[in-house]
């Protein structure tokens, strides 16, 4: 655990930086998110109760099948290593079935800690013997595809006009709706993940009173990559930061505007808040309009969901799955695949109907 939540961190750290300025650091140079690290600790913590229940008190009596054994053990209903489960069976309640991510999740991580205690010659045996048995003990995973996303065209504007005269009542009141609209466009955009929008400062989007057109990005597992913002997202974000007085490079460009938390980079739940709020608004708009399986949709919206929408609209143009890929930031044009097969199939089923010939 400890390596973990040291990995990436640079030993040289600027004495300079206040305790608040340099845990934020230590976050941004860290390998891997503070989410991770918490459910890789989960998945050691659990393995470790299961080890000790059968007898195995240090590491060096772990046996080659213990880990094909442990992840049957959580695939039976009878389970009861979490404390969730413990809880269920004193109150007499039947144990569910973990889901096959959930013993995903719990059983991938430690072959790392098998490999680590491997290294050490802590061990009896190979990590890589216990790979492919453990594979096949594993349930098979659903195949992951993405929904088909609402119209997302009008709530990306939603912001941009104030909904009440009390949106303007106050200079605050105004800078939250400016920020919000900020916000809404550059997930319409660029298909950003939450996180990484949530992450950037103001100076990377915002250069001598410019606002940049490609703003440069760490996604997913520190991965660098771009974010392309189209004219209206720019002129949402001009407005917005000139509304804060043109504010430093270094601040966070999406900022709190609660008297309570002034100041601080908006969270994750603020930022779904934000996309929720105006999602079911607009629905209740559309319902007027007689479109109810469409308001139905835009009621399950999530900043996610203008991920989806941007793949799917850019796949309906006719751009090809290796660009979509890039401009999704997917570790590979295999995961877009994946996420968007279903949809492609409906693309070529179009492609087919209309070049086919037709018989004599």
């Amino acid at each position: 655990m400890a390596r973990l939540e040291t990995a990436g961190l640079d030993i040289d750290a600027d004495d300079e930086l206040d305790d608040e300025a340099w845990q934020a650091e230590r976050e941004t140079q860290r390998h891997h998110s503070r989410q991770t690290i918490e459910s890789y600790r989960t998945a050691f913590v659990l393995f470790a109760r299961w080890l000790e229940r059968n007898g195995r008190l240090t590491v060096g009596t772990i046996q080659l099948d213990d880990l094909v054994h442990y992840t049957r053990t959580l695939r039976r209903r009878d389970y009861d290593l979490s404390d969730r489960a413990k809880e269920a069976r004193e109150a007499g309640e039947t144990n569910q079935r973990l889901s096959p991510r959930t013993i995903h999740s719990y059983t991938r991580p430690l072959l790392g800690f098998l490999t680590l205690a491997e290294s050490f010659d802590a061990i009896s045996f190979r990590t890589a013997a216990v790979r492919a048995e453990l594979l096949r003990a594993l349930p098979r995973l659903p195949e992951t595809v993405a929904p088909t996303p609402p119209d997302l065209r009008r709530l990306a504007s939603f912001y941009d006009r104030p909904q009440s005269e009390e949106e303007e009542r106050t200079e605050r009141l105004r800078l939250i709706r400016l920020r919000n609209a900020a916000l809404l466009h550059l997930l319409f955009s660029s298909g950003a993940r939450i996180s990484e929008a949530l992450s950037l400062n103001v100076g990377d989007v915002y250069r001598d009173r410019r606002v940049l057109s490609r703003v440069l990005v760490a996604g997913k597992g520190r991965r660098e990559g771009l974010l392309f913002l189209r004219r209206p997202a720019e002129l949402a974000f001009k407005r917005y930061l000139e509304a804060r007085n043109n504010p430093a490079a270094h601040l966070p460009l999406f900022e709190s505007l609660d008297r309570r938390t002034a100041g601080a980079r908006l969270s994750r739940s603020s930022g779904w808040r934000i996309v929720n709020g105006a999602a079911v608004a607009v629905a209740r708009q559309i319902e007027l309009e007689g479109k109810h399986d469409e308001a139905a949709l835009l009621r399950t919206t999530s900043p996610h969901t203008f991920r989806h929408f941007v793949g799917f609209h850019l796949l309906n143009e006719g751009v090809e799955l290796a660009e979509v890929s890039q401009i999704l930031r997917h570790r590979s044009v295999e995961v877009t695949r994946n996420f968007y097969a279903r949809y492609k199939d409906v693309q070529l089923q179009e492609v087919h109907d209309q070049y086919s010939p037709d018989p004599l």
